[in-house]
C-alpha cells in the first residue's frame, strides 16, 4: 500500500517527466520557427532579418537547457545521446549562420540544411519524453518482405538527401528538374512505407504516425507544385515568398515526421527471422 509520502514522490517525478517533455515540445516549436524565418531571411536579398537571429539565440538557449535537464532527469542512453547530438547541431548551425553570406554559397546550404536536422533530433527527443515511451513497447510481426525496418531507415536517408537537395536548389547549385527527381523518389518510398504501415494491425501509434507522415507529404507536394508552377507564371512576390517559405517548413516537418515513424517501428516491429535481435533494442524501451 502506498503511503502519503510514497504517492507525493511519485507526483513529483510524474511532474518532473512532464516538465521535460513539455520543455522538449517548447524547443522543437522554437526550432520549427527557426526554419520559417530561415526561410524567410534565405529569401532576402539583404542581411538576414534581426528576427531570425533573435529565434536562433533563443533557440541555443533551450537547447543547451535541454541537454541540461536530460543530463540530470533522463537515464536512458540513446535520449542523453541526441541531446547532446542537438547541442551539437545547433553549435554548428551558429556559427555556419555567421559565415553564411551570398558570396558563400556552400556555407549558405549546409547551413539550411542543418536547421532541418536540428528539428529532427528535437522533435525525437519529444517522442522519446513521451508517456507511451515510458511503457513496453506494443509488439507488432513484420510481415516480411520488404522489411520495415530498413524500408524506414532508407525513407529516412532518401528524405534527407531530398532536403538537401531543396537547400542545394534554393541557391542555384542544381537544377529544379533534380529537385523533381528526388522528390519523386521520396514519394515512392513514403507511399510505399505508409501503406505497409498501415495494412498491419491496428496498433496505438504506428499507424497514426504512418498517416500523419502521408498526409504531410501530401502536403509537401502540393506546395512543391504550387511553388514550380509559380515560376513559370507572373505571380505576385509576397505570394511566392509565403508559398515558398511555406514549402521549406513542410520539408523540415515531413523529414521529421519521417524519423517519427522510423523510431516507432524501430521500438514496436520485430522481425520473423531476427527475433533474437530484440534484446538490442531495448535502449530504446529502458
Amino acid at each position: 500500500m502506498r503511503t502519503p509520502l510514497t504517492r507525493a514522490k511519485l507526483t513529483a517525478a510524474q511532474m518532473k517527466i512532464a516538465g521535460l517533455h513539455f520543455y522538449a515540445a517548447l524547443a522543437a516549436a522554437a526550432g520549427l520557427l527557426l526554419v520559417v524565418t530561415g526561410a524567410d531571411a534565405a529569401g532576402r536579398e539583404t542581411e538576414p532579418a534581426p528576427g531570425h537571429r533573435m529565434v536562433a539565440a533563443v533557440v541555443c538557449l533551450l537547447i543547451i537547457g535541454l541537454v541540461a535537464w536530460l543530463m540530470v532527469a533522463e537515464k536512458r542512453g540513446w535520449l542523453r545521446s541526441l541531446g547532446w547530438i542537438a547541442l551539437a547541431a545547433v553549435a554548428a548551425e551558429c556559427g555556419l549562420g555567421v559565415w553564411a553570406t551570398p558570396a558563400s554559397p556552400i556555407t549558405c546550404m549546409a547551413h539550411a540544411f542543418l536547421a532541418p536536422l536540428l528539428l529532427s533530433v528535437v522533435v525525437a527527443i519529444v517522442v522519446g519524453t513521451s508517456g507511451s515511451w515510458r511503457h513496453d513497447p506494443v509488439l507488432l510481426q513484420d510481415q516480411g518482405w520488404p522489411s520495415l525496418r530498413g524500408l524506414a531507415r532508407n525513407t529516412l536517408v532518401v528524405v534527407a538527401i531530398q532536403v538537401a537537395l531543396g537547400a542545394a536548389f534554393r541557391y542555384g547549385s542544381i537544377s529544379v528538374m533534380t529537385h523533381i527527381l528526388g522528390a519523386l523518389v521520396v514519394v515512392i518510398f513514403i507511399l510505399t512505407l505508409v501503406v505497409l504501415v498501415t495494412l498491419m494491425p491496428e496498433h496505438p501509434t504506428l499507424r497514426p504516425a504512418a498517416i500523419t507522415l502521408g498526409v504531410v507529404t501530401f502536403l509537401q507536394i502540393f506546395l512543391g507544385l504550387t511553388v514550380v508552377s509559380m515560376g513559370s507564371v507572373t505571380a505576385a512576390k509576397p505570394m511566392v515568398a509565403a508559398f515558398t517559405i511555406a514549402h521549406v517548413t513542410t520539408g523540415a516537418v515531413t523529414l521529421a515526421t519521417t524519423l517519427v515513424l522510423a523510431l516507432e517501428i524501430w521500438r514496436n516491429v520485430r522481425s520473423a527471422t531476427h527475433t533474437a535481435e530484440a534484446g538490442n533494442d531495448q535502449g530504446l524501451t529502458s
